[in-house]
């Protein structure tokens, strides 16, 4: 019995021998194909196109996409090349795509600004320079301007206390539970239908806001809100001189209040 098998192990010697060198070969041509396809001048990084970009510039895209010209486009790491663009302060999400044989399309949906905080001012200036940040609902900072009195069109302001420092760059979140809370208010008080164009929280006061026909109206805490708005509304209807009100104060749902000059 052994002399068999060791005849049908040597028969079958010569075709394993043939298998083997066959996928020697397969494998080389195999690499050298990639190696040579890796290197073809014709997939180079060709024309870059950016969609949906408002805020940001195209070249600010291009530049965070880093793509060399060198590069094989059909081997770029579009995971990493979208994270490098969702990290400039206006992208969302941004999409990458490439077509025949080395466009490269970046389609880009950008926040939307809700509101402005208020920054405290810089400590470094003989005259103080108030800034203000814009940010969006996840409170990440979309662009730092200096304030300026409320402009036509110009997202809700937020002023807390203690202030955001100055020192906020575009693309951080202003982490602040204050910062939390007013917008949180704003849009509550939003989702009540009233025109808001400023939001307050302060120790003493609690919640206020300058309000429909932009009055100052104290709300105090958030307890009862809607029918602080709601009291709020039916008391504005009935003032004739908005501009001789210094507040509204409907703290109290059974004693609202209206303070004249």
């Amino acid at each position: 019995m052994p002399k068999p098998v060791r005849r049908v192990r040597a028969r079958h010697a010569p075709r394993r021998l043939g298998l083997l060198l066959l996928c020697v070969i397969v494998a080389t041509a195999l690499g050298y194909g990639a190696v040579r396809g890796a290197n073809d001048p014709r997939f180079r990084v060709g024309p870059v196109q950016v969609e949906g970009n408002l805020r940001t510039t195209t070249a600010e895209v291009q530049r965070a996409a880093a793509l060399a010209r060198s590069q094989n486009v059909w081997l770029i790491n579009r995971t990493a090349l979208r994270l490098r663009i969702e990290a400039l302060p206006w992208v969302q999400s941004a999409a990458v795509g490439v077509s025949w044989p080395n466009a490269v399309r970046i389609a880009v949906t950008e926040r939307q600004p809700v509101a402005r905080v208020m920054l405290a001012s810089s400590a470094l200036s003989e005259e103080p320079i108030r800034q203000q940040a814009l940010i969006d609902k996840t409170q990440r900072v979309l662009a730092l301007e200096p304030w300026t009195k409320d402009r036509f069109g110009d997202p809700p302001l937020l002023l807390i206390e203690p202030a955001p420092s100055d020192a906020v760059r575009p693309g951080l979140r202003l982490s602040q539970p204050e910062v939390g809370a007013a917008l949180q208010a704003l849009t509550a008080l939003q989702a009540l239908h009233l025109e808001i164009s400023e939001v307050a929280i302060a120790r003493a006061t609690g919640i206020s806001a300058r309000a429909d026909r932009d009055l100052h109206v104290l709300f105090g805490d958030n307890e009862d809100l809607a029918k602080k708005a709601a009291l709020f509304q039916a008391i504005v209807a009935k003032i004739s001189t908005p501009r001789q009100v210094v507040y509204v104060d409907v703290r109290s749902l059974h004693a609202p209040t209206v303070l004249y000059r």
